[in-house]
């Protein structure tokens, strides 16, 4: 079983929300709300910076009984593009330097991960022949479209067009640091990448099935998809990024999709990126050191995937998701903490100080922390208070 991050729900029962309206509670921005100290920076000299006042003002009083909970276990399925322009440039070696890197260090033991490689051989023969000079002839199916010599243009690059191709992963989903080897053999055995296209939409279907089933039967992880290419799509009849987009789309909240660009003008991919729940895609520049690189964005991934915190439910009732905050809390010292804003959306996220969001707004599930605030809680020993009960900080 992974071992799991533990941090402290602090929760508010209804005898204590009088305390909450003494103090203020109807204007987050009023005395004793806790709004006093939502200057504080996160970093700043290393750890938990304390805005003026230090701690959490009047919400401390809202706080009667403590319950333990736990940072859900994340899971990684990379979509990794073995295309040979992958190739060029040492990209291919500087991604399986980072990804083997990754899963084999040893801080990840709270992190599973499987691997699919992309494009791949049809399973069965393609349709090679097509009836006419038509380009649009559905004998190709989607390997079109038909070219002047009666032949499919993509049966002639012997990549697959067919989602089912990529149903299955190259290595399926296991804890890390333990299935790093699989992971690293695997990658040794492409290489050197050699795929003729790249048929990002069926290799993102397949792989999605594989995810959404995975999280399914997983419900207790966290499960995400982390797509990297160095390219746009291309060949197969149906292989486009406004197609991506809908599919990774219509895997939400069960799975989000994170996007990896190895190169620098692969800004399209920003819209598979914010399809799939996480922004924009992260890119990697191949003047500079491709390996620290995609490291850094494998890192950012699992932090933000790692960073969901359910929403604790009180003894009594429900909770009132206009009553909840969240603070970061030094357990060597419990009055030095930062109170963590609600900053609506993750599009609002501070790159500084921070801040959470639920994952709906309009009916909430899940707590997310802002990178930087997720930063500082994984890359330090900081526990996490979710308090219920008094007004939440709002940006």
């Amino acid at each position: 079983m992974m071992r799991r991050s533990l941090f402290t729900l602090l929760i508010a029962l209804p005898a204590s929300w009088l305390a909450c309206s003494a103090s203020g509670e109807g204007d987050p921005s009023g005395p004793g709300s806790g709004a006093g100290d939502t200057s504080a920076a996160i970093g700043g000299g290393g750890g938990i910076g304390v805005g003026q006042g230090g701690g959490t003002g009047g919400m401390a009083s809202c706080a009667s009984d403590t319950y333990p909970s736990e940072l859900q276990p994340l899971d990684l399925y990379v979509l990794l593009d073995q295309s040979n322009s992958m190739d060029e440039v040492g990209k291919w070696d500087a991604v399986l330097s980072a990804i083997s890197s990754f899963a084999a260090d040893p801080s990840t033991v709270d992190v599973g991960m499987g691997l699919a490689l992309f494009p791949r051989p049809p399973e069965h023969p393609p349709p090679a022949p097509c009836d006419g000079t038509n380009p649009n002839d559905p004998a190709c199916g989607l390997y079109g479209p038909c070219l002047g010599s009666n032949n499919c243009y993509g049966a002639l690059l012997g990549d697959s067009c067919l989602p089912s191709d990529y149903a299955l992963p190259d290595v399926a989903i296991a804890p890390l640091p333990g299935v790093g080897q699989a992971i690293n053999d695997t990658l040794v055995a492409a290489s050197p990448p050699s795929g003729m296209s790249t048929p990002s939409e069926p290799a993102m279907r397949g792989a999605l099935g594989y995810a959404v089933d995975w999280a399914d039967a997983h419900p207790d992880h966290a499960t995400v998809l982390v797509f990297a290419t160095d390219g746009e799509p291309t060949n197969c009849t149906t292989n486009s990024v406004p197609g991506i987009a809908t599919h990774v789309a219509a895997a939400l909240p069960t799975v989000k999709t994170f996007v990896v660009g190895v190169g620098s003008s692969l800004g399209s991919l920003d819209a598979i990126a914010n399809a799939g729940g996480t922004g924009q895609a992260l890119l990697v520049d191949t003047a500079a050191d491709v390996t620290q690189q995609f490291i850094a964005a494998m890192n950012s991934v699992r932090a933000i995937g790692q960073c969901q915190l359910d929403i604790p439910e009180p003894e009594e009732g429900t909770p009132d998701y206009g009553k909840v905050n969240v603070a970061l809390v030094d357990p060597s010292d419990r009055d030095n903490r930062i109170t963590l804003v609600n900053v609506g959306t993750e599009a609002e996220c501070d790159p500084m100080t921070g801040g959470w969001y639920y994952d709906d707004p309009q009916s909430p599930a899940r707590i997310f922390l802002c990178p930087a605030s997720c930063s500082e809680l994984t890359g330090n020993a900081w526990d996490v208070e979710v308090l219920l009960g008094c007004a939440t900080i709002v940006k």
